[in-house]
């Protein structure tokens, strides 16, 4: 092959990934909004890596052009191939493989008709479907999109992830969950779609009543899905129309339980033909039988989405055929496509009887009824770790939980710890200790004491402790792990960072232990509770008028000033006062 027909693979590629560009000279292209970039032939005979070693014995990536010449041209960028696809490396950072997709300016659409996408399965639902929520993300912010739908099969595992990358990215994330409904004699596909904060709440039952109360079926009763409504959208998957003959008051039942519902509007073509029939079949008797009717469900433009591209779907057999040794439902057609490839699916199967253009708009405009209203979401403020459960024993004993933690961590220290290095142990145990009390995981600690001890009381084998674990005085001392972390000299900042946790080095007041004193002030904090402090007690406050927080006495305190307590003084000491 001629190195002109080589440069030509890259056209093709950049065509077929719709990437405007235009041709500089023999090896160069300049792609809009993206730059210059140098083509580097990766094919040739005497091109052995695509890395090689510097002058310092370091790996980086093996340009045939020295970088500074590219630079000083302008060209910031190389690409080059790597197996089946075409990758850029860019020249002012370190190397990594970037596939090129997904940059400059994107070829422009022929049909102005915006949606977005609802459909999308993520590597979370295990073994089926691929990429990360990132990469989902990304491709949104190119296509335009304003918000991105993920909708994997019974689980919701990957929406923390996907709401905090969409944030990042100025897109609203909608938390949808695909699932199987148990009625009277059939069962029905549908996808429920996060509309409320109370939704939300009743979306995280659903999956409850589904990977909990029914691990052998993984499917959810009617009855259980309507009480979990409030809050919701619900659409009925593509088959929905055949799977309800017979049976349309149940359509009836759903529509007076669900905030809104819709029929999902999936035309994807499948490899094997008798599926393509079966959707087929239900989507002529939904535009025939249903979509005149106004008390059934509106069609919203929903195309199930297992991977990015029409050639990665590759992704989905190899992982069907890892989970269970078949590929079920092949087809190339799942793939996170844009407007124009969805109306041209519309254009070669609904005949000249129908306005075309109307129906898909209103396919379309229905996706942005579901995202406009998709309010619900995961508090990222607030920590979910359930409180420690004390029994009546425990409660006659130590009073409170924290009381319990610290008389534990007494117990356990006079235990393990050797007698001649007692003062070491005691002060690496404080230091853990203001960390996970200052972090709020005091209770985290408990249910784990109680999980493990509990289990080898009852002659179940526990570990030793693993990973970053291991490196917790903390942890040993209560029985969780069974390594002395001081004694092989392992770290707990592997296990907890104060940094990562939010507790960065700052000036703080910090409330001391109690002492006797007949010269003090009465403080009433905001919350009503009033605290005895010393006159010499020093606090750290912010006071209007000053830039920065000043150190004061007690005696110097005015009214309006914001008194910084220590993150340890506000969870447990103050309530404890």
């Amino acid at each position: 092959m001629a190195k002109s027909d080589k440069i030509i693979e890259l056209y093709e590629w950049l065509e077929k990934n719709k990437i405007q560009y235009t041709q500089v000279d023999a090896e160069v292209i300049d792609i809009p909004e993206f730059g210059k970039a140098y083509f580097q032939d990766t094919q040739r005979s005497t091109y052995n890596s695509i890395f090689r070693k510097d002058t310092d014995g370091n790996f980086i990536f093996n340009s045939l052009v020295r970088p500074e010449e590219l630079l000083n041209d302008g060209i910031e960028n190389i690409i080059f191939k790597f197996g089946d696809n075409f990758y850029y490396h860019n020249l002012n950072q370190d190397f990594k493989l970037n596939i090129l997709k997904y940059v400059g300016e994107r070829a422009k659409l022929q049909h102005d008709i915006p949606f977005v996408n609802l459909g999308v399965h993520t590597p979370f639902e295990l073994l089926n479907g691929s990429f990360m929520p990132e990469e989902w993300i990304r491709k949104a912010k190119y296509l335009g999109h304003t918000a991105l739908g993920v909708c994997d099969y019974n689980t919701m595992a990957a929406c923390f992830v996907f709401q905090k990358g969409c944030d990042a990215a100025g897109i609203k994330p909608v938390f949808g969950y695909s699932l199987t409904v148990e009625a009277d004699g059939f069962n029905f596909g549908a996808k429920v779609y996060v509309q409320t904060q109370q939704g939300f709440r009743n979306l995280l039952r659903i999956q409850k009543a589904i990977m909990v109360d029914n691990v052998e079926n993984k499917t959810i009763d009617i009855s259980e899905l309507l009480n979990r409504a409030k809050g919701n959208a619900l659409v009925l998957d593509k088959y929905a129309p055949a799977s309800f003959v017979g049976n349309k008051q149940v359509v009836d039942t759903l529509t007076q339980a669900f905030d809104r519902i819709f029929y999902q509007v999936d035309l994807s073509e499948y490899k094997a033909e008798r599926i393509d029939i079966k959707v087929l079949e239900a989507t002529k008797k939904y535009f025939h039988e249903w979509y005149d009717d106004s008390k059934m469900p509106r069609p919203v433009l929903l195309s199930d989405a297992y991977y990015l591209d029409s050639d990665d779907a590759k992704n989905k057999i190899i992982l069907n055929k890892v989970a269970e040794g078949a590929a079920h439902e092949q087809s190339n057609d799942q793939y996170f496509k844009d407007i124009d490839e969805h109306y041209a699916l519309f254009e070669a199967l609904f005949g000249e009887d129908w306005d075309i253009e109307g129906l898909f708009r209103e396919c379309a405009e229905n996706t942005f009824i579901i995202a406009d209203h998709a309010e619900g979401r995961m508090d990222t403020t607030r920590n979910y770790m359930p409180k420690y459960d004390m029994t009546l024993e425990e409660l006659e004993k130590y009073g409170t939980t924290h009381n319990m933690f610290n008389q534990l961590l007494e117990e356990g220290l006079q235990r393990l710890a050797p007698k001649d290095k007692m003062d070491q142990y005691r002060k690496q145990m404080e230091y853990e200790k203001y960390i996970i009390e200052s972090t709020d995981n005091v209770d985290y600690l408990l249910v784990q004491y109680d999980t493990c001890n509990w289990a080898r009381k009852n002659n179940i084998f526990v570990g030793c402790g693993r990973g970053s674990a291991a490196g917790s005085l903390l942890l040993y001392l209560l029985g969780i792990t069974l390594i002395d972390p001081i004694k092989y000299n392992l770290i707990f900042e592997r296990f907890l960072l104060p940094e990562r946790a939010g507790l960065s080095p700052a000036d703080t007041t910090i409330i001391g232990n109690d002492m006797d004193s007949n010269r003090y002030f009465e403080l009433t904090l905001d919350d009503g509770k009033i605290i005895k402090v010393d006159y010499d007690a020093e606090f750290m406050v912010k006071r209007t008028g000053t830039e920065e927080p000043i150190r004061i006495y007690a005696d110097e305190l005015q009214e309006g000033d914001e008194i910084i307590f220590d993150n340890k003084d506000i969870l447990f000491t103050i309530n404890e006062l």
